[in-house]
């Protein structure tokens, strides 16, 4: 698998969230394609105590499904729990964490979350309710919420003026990578480009790193924009 490449800031971040003495609750939001799924697989090495990835337009009643699915599958159980709406699904995740080891932090990662506040869904609410009735009255959680709406993860999470109002503890803002990140990323996949047409790249795609991933290292940067813009 390709390496985490940059993102410095961002991962001594999520290290203090892990020897931090409280719960920490990180909201990373972004544009698409910035990276924010592959950092945080990267940084904990895709172990978690549970994870759970939203569904596009998918009605509450199958979200729910799958989230049962996903808390058969890290508790190891024979049964899935049936599961009638988010409060139930908080509960239940509450009660998995609770049977994990105590000395350690749990890791929990939701990823696209604005995807799981159906309409009439409860699904702020209740987390809401698991964060302070539960999850803030320990010292051993990292709950990580990720997504790529940012006016919902602005709006929901960040400046929530209910049971969230003033509860994350840390905020990362993913941005595109910087001129000397894409040159390390050309090195690290063997890009025998000059400097002058990184540059040119990074003009031109931004810093994006989902872009970045389309390039061919075997042919020119023109033959690339060529194939990938006009062919």
């Amino acid at each position: 698998m390709d390496k985490l490449i940059g993102r410095h800031k961002e991962q001594s971040i999520l290290k203090n969230c892990l020897e931090s003495g409280r719960s920490e609750f990180v909201v990373i939001y972004g544009r698409r394609r910035i990276g924010k799924t592959f950092l945080v697989r990267r940084f904990f090495n895709d172990t978690y105590d549970f994870s759970f990835v939203g569904k596009h337009e998918m009605p509450r009643e199958q979200q729910l499904a799958d989230f049962a699915k996903a808390l058969q599958r890290y508790s190891s159980s024979e049964f899935a729990p049936e599961l009638k709406n988010w409060t139930q699904a908080f509960d239940s995740l509450a009660r998995l964490l609770e049977a994990k080891d105590a000395n350690r932090k749990k890791v929990i990662f939701f990823d696209e979350m604005p995807w799981m506040d159906t309409p009439k869904s409860d699904f702020v609410s209740s987390l809401e309710n698991f964060w302070n009735g539960w999850a803030a009255m320990r010292d051993d959680i990292v709950f990580v919420a990720c997504g790529s709406a940012t006016s919902w993860m602005i709006d929901s999470l960040l400046h929530n003026q209910g049971g969230l109002f003033n509860r994350i503890t840390r905020k990362i803002y993913l941005r595109p990578f910087r001129l000397y990140e894409v040159e390390q990323y050309m090195d690290e996949h063997h890009f025998n480009w000059s400097r002058y047409q990184i540059a040119q790249c990074y003009m031109i795609l931004g810093g994006v790193p989902f872009y970045l991933t389309l390039l061919n290292p075997h042919v020119s940067l023109l033959s690339n924009i060529d194939e990938l813009f006009f062919a």
